[in-house]
């Protein structure tokens, strides 16, 4: 039987953590609530599975988003509001066959909401218009992303297959890799032959007697307008990892109600062929041997980033335990932090990263680390983490001191580690000598909905120039560590990524606040619990 289970899209509930205190907060509501919560998990289906492989389907969905109503799509290329016609059974009937053919399920997400409410395949600030289809659509995003984690810690490497319906070709199957990017990982590892070759998932479906474009072995390019969306690009390997993402594009004469299971056979056959080539077939070989999982670091390098960010770039490049992703404010806006553990907003100016980011892109970092994400704040960056301007993140209980005399002078000063900053940052020294730059000078705001920050050093000594006030530095805050949701903050006023001999702090900051992963689950209900 499927493990299955179905994500409650109520973000009151994935803050208060966890599929049973959900259930529990359920019980608790009048009937007509519940009803209404029900109806909110019916909205995307989640299946857990035992292959490195997973199915996905943003268009096949029939159903209404309460509250929500239909998009306009202003601004919006190709807007597009119709859904692509029984994709959705297909997936659920595919996922059947791989079952019965491999003896193992595949994992699956499939969109219950319809296209005219929310698209699942486009970019954030594309793909809805309100709150709550936000809250639908980043819960479809999020599933994929554990599976892509799953597998790629259960397996090493894997596939993922996002099934779509067009109507120019209605009996062949397109390709959409964004010509073989979103396949970087398997062409990297066997060469093109894995992508267009005889072996090739494409090669497989055309001895199944399908219609293929791209044909078999053809280097064209493949069709526009079909190469590829946001669910392959944002989750396959061309950002980097090992999870291979293929769009299959099916003419609408492969997926007619009587022609669906003659088609999820064939694909069956096909995939499972491919597998057989392509694809790890012993867990349990993948678990005795795991590869060192590299820490994902995101770095802000946009507008408000100064060139400091290079120097960053070049410590974390030294370091074998991250890999490193540069971000610009789109990518963020976008979705890129479903795949990033720790996300670095550099040195620079806060408001011109804040602002650039704009309200979309700052409401997707505070989501991305209220559901476990990583944040450090360096310089600038700590000045966006605070609590104290309109174009704050507002994930660090702080304020700034003095903001009219920020401009106070560079240079080096002294700053005292607190018994939690020793531990943390792991030195026996109580002071250091590090580089400020203009870094805010931090202390408690007390805002009612955010935690207390820990404070890990305070400056020792000052930087009181172009009429900064002397003795108002001295003894507030230079770093601090906070919680945000299920996420860890540390931000850092002065420089250790410009100080010789301290750029491990960097590292270390890392280590700590990175996103959590939770052991694999024995049942239903953990693929979601990022």
């Amino acid at each position: 039987m499927p493990r299955r289970f179905q994500q409650v899209v109520v973000v009151v509930c994935l803050l208060l953590g966890g599929l049973n205190s959900q259930l529990t907060s359920a019980q608790q509501l009048p009937p007509q609530q519940q009803k209404a919560q029900a109806k909110l998990a019916s909205l995307v289906t989640i299946e857990s599975g035992d292959l490195p492989i997973i199915l996905t389907a943003p268009h096949g969905g029939r159903d209404a988003i309460p509250n929500v109503a239909e998009r306009q799509g202003e601004g919006v290329d190709r807007f597009n509001r119709r859904s692509d016609s029984n994709t959705d059974i297909l997936t659920e009937r595919l996922a059947e066959t791989i079952e019965k053919k491999m003896g193992k399920r595949p994992y699956v997400v499939i969109a219950r909401f319809h296209r005219k409410y929310a698209d699942a395949n486009r970019r954030g600030r594309d793909a809805y218009e309100s709150n709550e289809a936000k809250a639908v659509y980043d819960s479809y995003h999020q599933a994929i992303a554990q599976a892509r984690n799953q597998v790629m810690e259960r397996w090493v490497r894997g596939i993922m297959f996002d099934i779509h319906g067009q109507a120019v070709e209605p009996k062949a199957i397109l390709r959409g890799t964004q010509n073989g990017k979103t396949t970087t990982h398997l062409v990297s590892r066997f060469g093109r032959e894995a992508l267009i070759g005889e072996m090739s998932i494409f090669g497989q479906l055309a001895r199944q007697d399908f219609i293929v474009i791209p044909g078999v072995g053809s280097e064209d390019r493949e069709p526009v307008g079909y190469n590829g969306g946001y669910t392959v690009i944002a989750h396959g390997s061309g950002e980097g990892g090992t999870l291979d993402a293929i769009q299959l594009e099916l003419g609408h004469e492969l997926r007619t109600k009587e022609t669906i299971p003659i088609t999820a056979s064939k694909l069956t056959d096909a995939i499972a062929a491919f597998a057989k080539v392509y694809l790890p077939t012993d867990e349990r070989q993948a678990v005795k041997n795991p590869p060192t999982q590299k820490v994902r670091v995101g770095v802000y390098c946009d507008v408000g980033a100064s060139s400091s960010h290079q120097e960053l770039l070049k410590t974390l490049a030294k370091s074998e335990n991250v890999s490193v992703r540069k971000l610009m404010a789109g990518d963020i806006q976008n979705g890129a932090l479903h795949n990033i553990d720790v996300l670095i907003q550099p040195g620079g100016s806060g408001g011109g990263q804040g602002r650039h980011l704009g309200e979309d892109g700052r409401e997707a970092i505070r989501s991305y680390i209220r559901d476990g994400g990583g944040f450090i704040g360096i310089c600038a960056g700590a000045y966006l983490a605070s609590a104290d301007y309109s174009w704050s993140l507002n994930v660090l209980d702080a304020r700034v001191v003095d903001r009219s005399h920020w401009a106070r002078g560079k240079g080096t000063v002294q700053i005292e580690l607190t018994d939690a900053g020793r531990r943390l940052l792991k030195s026996n020294e109580q002071e250091l000598a590090i580089l400020y730059a203009q870094g805010p000078l931090l202390a408690p705001r007390n805002h009612p909905d955010i935690a207390d920050y820990e404070t890990l050093a305070t400056f020792k000594t000052e930087i009181a120039k172009n009429g900064a006030p002397e003795g108002v530095m001295k003894g507030t805050t230079a770093i601090a560590h906070g919680e945000f949701g299920r996420g860890r903050v540390i931000c850092f006023s002065p420089h250790p990524e410009l100080t010789e001999g301290l750029e491990p702090l960097v590292l270390l900051a890392i280590d700590f606040v990175k996103r959590k992963q939770l052991p694999p689950s024995d049942g239903p209900g953990d693929i979601h619990k990022s």
